[in-house]
């Protein structure tokens, strides 16, 4: 069983990855956003930057999560570059319906930072 999308072909034992870091202006405008000060900006980013290079690649899946589970190991600072990856760990179709699960962890500065599991379905990319 594969699905095909942005990343190829994906079955299980499929990796995907992305990495990206953010500027103090997108620091800024999230800050703004959630109604938190921007001056000054934090030393640490939000949670939900921390985590959004793996909706990013959910996305990417045309991902509808059913269920998530995360721990946080630390706080990430401003200016360290993010690396998320996905494993594919299920890959199923039933009744016309795509389920897939995930492995999913994000990196900073070499350190586990977000570790987790997430499973739910995809849709036609």
């Amino acid at each position: 069983m594969s699905v095909s999308g942005v990343h190829g072909d994906i079955v299980v034992g499929s990796v995907l990855t992305w990495s990206t870091s953010y500027t103090d202006e997108e620091v800024a405008r999230c800050c703004a956003l959630a109604g938190r000060p921007t001056d000054p900006l934090p030393d640490y980013l939000p949670y939900l930057l921390v985590v959004a290079p793996l909706t990013k690649l959910g996305g990417d899946l045309n991902y509808l999560s059913g269920r998530m589970t995360w721990t946080a190991a630390r706080p990430v600072r401003r200016n360290e570059t993010l690396s998320a990856e996905l494993a594919v760990t299920r890959l199923d179709t039933v009744d016309g319906v795509t389920r897939i699960a995930f492995d999913a962890r994000i990196r900073a500065s070499g350190d586990l930072v977000i570790e987790g599991h997430s499973r739910g379905v995809v849709g036609p990319v």
